[in-house]
């Protein structure tokens, strides 16, 4: 959500919350709004995953080794 300078709030549209979390634009949400952003709040980042899943592979390859 965003606080105005005034004191009032606006609360972020599904597709501006997927892109905070880094999720494609043409990822889709089919679902209502409640649902979508629980989805949302629950998501690991993709930019977070995808770093998670690099390390992971270097690990298991220097273990083969």
């Amino acid at each position: 959500m965003l606080v105005q300078p005034d004191g009032s709030v606006r609360y972020f549209t599904v597709r501006e919350s997927a892109r905070l979390q880094g999720f494609p634009d043409s990822y889709s949400f089919p679902v209502a709004w409640t649902e979508s952003m629980r989805q949302l709040g629950n998501a690991v980042p993709v930019p977070l995953a995808a770093t998670i899943a690099r390390s992971l592979k270097h690990c298991l390859e220097q273990h083969r080794k």
